[in-house]
């Protein structure tokens, strides 16, 4: 049987008219060219200071910094997840209530204050409430974001919007590690040579810096959120309901039974995020250890050759990040994730550093194509008053499905090299190994599941 993420209409409104898809959301006033930089504004720096934190700043700070079981890189990302992936839901409720500025300002403040707490804290159970503030803050930022974004871009063009936003937070994700490993570095070089630290006290003190460097970017995160977001709540188009008459915004508040009635005609799509997430959860939190270690690179090698995939990812995110826009959403995902899917399988499979390279380029093009389309086609699926209740829904999918791989993933990383099937699978590598499993899962679910909503799909006009 073929299922659709939706083949009822998410309202009981009749299909709208090409003009209607056009023009609806109203901005309200807005600068869109305004609020679209200040939302890429915001999201690069938020997403490279997260991911300086993440995926740079705690694995090292672990293993090589304070020198505390390397389980607790695993706990650390685990809790993060979690609580950023949970509270998404709630978070976005509150931002489609008493607006998305205020969460885009407090969200970056709180990981300003965690990120200089943690060069301190030498306790794995401090760190781990660290962390859980950080989700927090996250989880506040992230669907508040993106409902910005489908509250006032039209529908026939939020899937180039959201390349705008997809490219700075590719861009923060691929840089993060550069910028942590060589302030890393350019820490243990100034602290052997100013102080006279033993090569052994440098390395091990070197991995605060980029604490520090991280909690600079999430004070310019809040900073622009704060000057440049407009401060107004959310808002909907007037419509007429039948013989209710008109339903007006901000009337009527959250409406749990008909959020639930959406959710309930997205089923495959919360499954996919799940799989998907899923799959990155397994390689979240050793990834940057496990290329340290199996391709013998430095922090700051490592940084380096991610810089490659981030220059291919920056010059085709925009114009890649549009097919949503011009051959159907639901299609462009299915091609992005297929893409994302067969670098993992390359990384498997060709064990040269320079596939990192490969690997890089193609998973960043991949999610430049997937990523827009699919946030555009939720934001168009659901009520435009519950935007970020369902937003937040499938980041709570995403959180759920990141929680259960980063639990596999302390299990799985410690496994040896092995054969399977022919393939030789490094020591450490298992994670990747599932990563491509579930990936691939995710890919064959969205040939046979996904598909644009019929009422925008006829109305559709591609922007020139």
């Amino acid at each position: 049987m073929n299922l659709e993420t939706s083949k009822t209409p998410p309202d009981p409104l009749p299909a709208p008219t090409e003009q209607e898809v056009v023009e609806a959301p109203k901005s309200g006033g807005v600068n869109l060219r305004r609020l679209l930089t200040a939302i890429v504004l915001v999201a690069a720096f938020a997403e490279l200071s997260y991911t300086t934190v993440n995926m740079s700043a705690m694995p090292v700070y672990i293993q090589f910094g304070i020198k505390i079981d390397r389980s607790w890189i695993a706990i650390c990302s685990l809790v993060f997840i979690a609580m950023e992936g949970l509270l998404k839901s709630p978070m976005g409720i509150l931002g489609d209530r008493y607006g998305r500025k205020i969460l885009m300002v407090v969200g970056p403040l709180v990981s300003v204050v965690t990120a200089l707490l943690t060069p301190h804290v030498a306790n794995g159970y401090v760190l781990v409430f660290l962390r859980i503030l950080d989700g927090v803050g996250a989880a506040a930022l992230w669907p508040a974001a993106f409902s910005l974004i489908g509250d006032h871009v039209p529908e026939n063009k939020r899937a180039g919007a959201m390349s705008l936003f997809n490219l700075a937070y590719l861009v923060g994700i691929a840089l993060g590690p550069a910028l942590g490993g060589e302030v890393n570095f350019l820490a243990d070089h100034y602290l052997r040579t100013t102080f006279g630290l033993s090569r052994e006290m440098a390395f091990a003190h070197s991995k605060e810096a980029s604490f520090y460097l991280a909690a600079v970017m999430f004070a310019v995160t809040a900073f622009v959120a704060y000057v440049m977001l407009p401060n107004s709540p959310p808002t909907a188009p007037q419509r007429t309901t039948g013989e209710t008459g008109h339903e007006r915004t901000g009337e009527g508040g959250f409406n749990g039974k008909k959020f639930l009635t959406m959710l309930g005609r997205m089923p495959m799509t919360l499954l996919m995020t799940l799989i998907t997430f899923l799959g990155v959860g397994l390689v979240i939190p050793y990834f940057k250890l496990f290329t340290l270690e199996h391709f013998h690179l430095t922090e700051r090698d490592f940084g380096l050759l991610m810089i490659g995939p981030a220059l291919v990812v920056a010059s085709l995110a925009i114009p890649v990040g549009r097919l949503g826009d011009k051959i159907g959403k639901a299609r462009a995902v299915q091609i992005g994730i297929g893409i994302c899917t067969l670098s993992f399988w390359l990384l498997i499979l060709v064990s040269h550093k320079w596939s990192l390279l490969l690997m890089g380029s193609l998973l960043g093009i991949g999610s430049a194509i997937a990523f827009p389309a699919w946030m555009a086609l939720i934001t168009t699926e659901c009520d435009s008053k519950q935007r970020g209740a369902v937003v937040g829904a499938v980041g709570t999918a995403q959180g759920i499905g990141a929680l259960i791989g980063v639990v596999l993933s302390s299990f799985l990383d410690k496994w040896g090299a092995f054969n399977l099937l022919g393939l030789s699978i490094p020591a450490h590598g298992t994670p990747f190994l599932g990563c491509a499993v579930m990936l691939t899962v995710s890919f064959v679910l969205g040939l046979f599941t996904l598909r644009d909503n019929p009422q925008y799909a006829k109305a559709h006009v591609a922007p020139p």
